[in-house]
């Protein structure tokens, strides 16, 4: 099967764009002083504490289970749509429900299809969902769950995570990819192990929604991202150094690939506006990636372009190349048709920007100092408790019982948030 057509014009059109960004930093945000943020970091505290309270709280009647759930849900609404945190003010209460019923149905869906699959693992597919529901709402459609979607979604954990493990042989990699490009040519395989079970039927639940026969582009795009994924495996071959390899052009593929195969499960066929928007916000997503995953990357000798420089020269350039490359993508898209469309472009930008600037200050090793404080004064939380606020949290979790009533603690998160 020939790939899509204009893929090669994706690629370049990105290789150029990257280039000709701007590596001075052009950020137009509020800076948040050092008492502002104690009092953030104060509300952020206390949301955790009182979520924890209320988890404790979880009612052994089963009719007072509805109430507990709507005082739950007033809480992390009060919480997510702070401004001074999250910036999700802007998102009006329609699109929010469906959010949660998208994610609700999601979860459920997870559960069924495998009952051993672990929550972290869902968190990491839905991610993917959220994506996902973002371009629904940018092509103008109602923010929905779809058998595609979650079949799609959930090829993440059950591919990505194989092609990632270090303690599985190149060999079997190879392999591995070999069967799973005859799934998506819809070639004859033998389904041996569970294992393979579940990524023919996740294959198959794309199918449902769309046929081969009518929707080709669907199927392409998911060569191409499959593509992506064996190109990937490059960074796991050894180290080298830059220019040595192609890295961006590896990452524009695979990252692109992945989110142009997500707008096409939102429509089975896109405008010019679409793809390229879909393209290069996927590349951006994966950059994005590349600065969460440095260390690990380096740890395991794996080669992105973020990585294969970093320890030799300061990411500074790099960053600030990224930021205003999602500002100037998101500002000069023309595929949006949602009504909301300033408010849904600015709390892209801003998550996507805060995603960033995150693992700048997470990964601070790798920049300089100066460069660092400067990106601080945008974040919402001094740098020591960023350090501390996944640990503080996990702490304070752990300290709640296994189960209330006989229900897992996980369970009865399910059942809060969704």
């Amino acid at each position: 099967m020939a790939y899509l057509e204009n893929v090669q014009y994706l690629n370049d059109f990105f290789r150029e764009k990257w280039y000709d960004t701007d590596v001075e930093l052009n950020l137009n945000m509020k800076t948040i002083n050092y008492i502002e943020k104690r009092k953030i970091e104060k509300k952020f505290d206390s949301f955790i504490d009182l979520l924890i309270e209320h988890i404790e709280s979880f009612p052994l009647e089963l009719n007072s289970r509805k109430v507990w759930k709507e005082r739950g849900n007033k809480l992390i609404d009060e919480m997510i749509l702070n401004e001074d945190i999250f910036k999700l003010g802007r998102i009006n209460s329609n699109m929010k429900n469906q959010f949660f019923i998208s994610t609700k149905k999601f979860i459920e869906e997870c559960k069924e299809f495998d009952d051993e699959i672990k929550y972290d693992e869902i968190g990491q597919a839905m991610r993917n969902v959220w994506i996902v529901n973002i371009l629904q709402n940018i092509m103008g459609k109602d923010i929905c769950f779809t058998k595609a979607i979650f079949g799609y979604s959930m090829l993440y954990p059950y591919t990505d995570n194989y092609l990632d493990n270090v303690n599985i042989s190149m060999k079997e990699k190879i392999q591995f990819n070999e069967f799973f490009s005859k799934i998506l040519n819809d070639e004859y395989v033998e389904l041996e192990g569970a294992y393979k079970l579940k990524i023919y039927k996740l294959v198959k639940n794309i199918e449902e929604v769309f046929e081969r026969d009518k929707y080709k582009d669907v199927y392409e795009s998911l060569l191409l991202i499959h593509e992506g994924q064996k190109n990937s495996l490059i960074h796991q071959e050894c180290l080298s150094i830059p220019y040595e390899r192609d890295m961006l052009k590896i990452s524009i593929e695979k990252g692109g690939a992945s989110v142009l195969a997500d707008a096409y499960l939102v429509n089975g066929n896109l405008s010019d506006e679409e793809k390229e928007f879909a393209y290069g916000y996927g590349f951006l997503l994966q950059i994005c990636d590349d600065f969460q995953d440095v260390k690990e990357d380096i740890e395991n000798n794996h080669m992105t372009v973020v990585s294969q420089i970093a320890n030799k020269y300061p990411l500074d350039v790099i960053a600030n190349k990224l930021i205003n490359f999602t500002l100037n993508l998101i500002d000069n898209a023309t595929c949006f048709k949602c009504d909301n469309v300033i408010q849904l472009k600015e709390l892209i930008k801003d998550n996507c920007i805060k995603m960033i600037m995150f693992a700048i200050v997470l990964g601070r090793e790798y920049f300089t100092k100066e460069y660092v404080k400067n990106i601080e004064k945008y974040l919402p939380f001094r740098k020591s408790y960023i350090d501390n606020i996944r640990d503080n949290v996990k702490n304070k979790f752990s300290k709640l019982k296994k189960s209330y009533h006989s229900v897992s603690i996980e369970d009865i998160v399910f059942e809060l948030i969704v």
